[in-house]
């Protein structure tokens, strides 16, 4: 049982680090926002950024509540957050791919 103490000691220190870099992101995102107010894609970025932290979280979380579950039920759980993550992830991306067309452009234009 002490190598498996271990390895949860290593995803919890993981988990922490990809919470502080999703923390980075939604600052970074807050900071374009407050640029670009108009930005329909800024906009979309913050949602995405918002959306990623709480299936982030959910996935540190899911473990505890779910381990009473049976093991299929523990996995449909860990595939449906897989799901909110990976929507959370498109979500952002069309708001920077919208940003990056729109708003970038219009800068270059002013010069």
């Amino acid at each position: 049982m002490d190598n498996f103490d271990d390895l949860s000691i290593h995803f919890a220190i993981n988990g922490v680090v990809i919470l502080l870099l999703q923390l980075a992101v939604i600052v970074s995102s807050i900071i374009i926002i407050t640029k670009y107010r108009k930005s329909i894609g800024a906009k979309i970025m913050v949602v995405g950024t918002v959306f990623t932290l709480i299936a982030i979280v959910a996935f540190q979380v899911m473990p505890y509540v779910t381990s009473s579950f049976e093991t299929d039920n523990y996995l449909k759980v860990q595939v449906l957050l897989s799901y909110l993550n990976t929507f959370s992830f498109f979500v952002f991306t069309i708001g920077f791919v919208i940003f990056a067309i729109n708003d970038l452009k219009k800068d270059d234009n002013k010069d």
